[in-house]
């Protein structure tokens, strides 16, 4: 496994909002959290990151992670795009890119790399001098992601990646999210949109008010018509 997190317990204050969650991602796995608005998914995401005091245990390739210490943590090769994306709207799509390589020691390749996702993905080659605000929530969002895939990460956090954006665009950012397993890439993606995030998930958790009330293969979610009348709004 490249990550396991047990007994895993983040709070707000007073509140609880994660309760004792266990998830484990494999190497070249992607891994759903699904769960309503409130359910704990961005904080799991948001603890694993480093960005967020936790009690338990969260293991990233034999190392233990510490709470607050997320600098360390993209460096590792853990990072995390965030839910509203983190575009620096001023700055232009070039400059948002390069952003992506600056942990990067080896800076010629880097920059190589930075050219090449800029073929990948055409509009923010023919868009890159334009400010990163100027592009539409989908295309912001392709931005955030090829950002964070500039700077070598191991395991990729997603969190609501298509939170806001059109029908169209999700489904070209969940072919490009499902593009990663290829590359070797561990993915956790936080999503609500069940459905569209299991047909693309290797394994999904669901959870409910901080914890995990079912998990499994995601087509065997799909499939189960108890976990689908229960958790997935019925037969799709």
């Amino acid at each position: 496994m490249i990550l396991s997190a047990r007994g895993l317990q983040v709070r707000y204050g007073a509140i609880a909002a994660v309760r004792g969650v266990d998830i484990d991602v494999a190497e070249g796995e992607i891994v759903a959290l699904l769960g309503a608005n409130g359910a704990g998914k961005s904080t799991i995401a948001r603890a694993i990151a480093g960005l967020l005091p936790f009690q338990g245990e969260i293991v990233y390739k034999d190392q233990k992670l510490r709470p607050n210490d997320a600098e360390r943590n993209v460096r590792r090769g853990v990072v995390l795009v965030p839910e509203g994306r983190g575009i620096l709207g001023r700055m232009t799509v070039e400059e948002n890119l390069a952003m992506g390589i600056y942990t990067r020691a080896d800076k010629s390749q880097a920059i190589a790399d930075l050219k090449r996702m800029q073929e990948r993905f055409p509009i923010l080659g023919q868009r890159r001098h334009n400010a990163a605000s100027l592009l539409s929530g989908g295309e912001q969002q392709l931005l955030a992601t090829a950002r964070a895939l500039l700077s070598k990460p191991r395991l990729l956090l997603l969190d609501e990646p298509s939170l806001g954006l059109a029908p169209q665009a999700t489904a070209y950012l969940f072919g490009v999210i499902a593009e990663t397993r290829a590359e070797g890439l561990s993915v956790l993606l936080v999503e609500q949109k069940a459905r569209q995030t299991l047909k693309v998930a290797d394994r999904a958790y669901v959870l409910e008010t901080g914890r995990v009330v079912a998990s499994g293969p995601a087509q065997k979610m799909i499939e189960d018509p108890a976990v689908s009348d229960a958790f997935l709004g019925g037969p799709g």
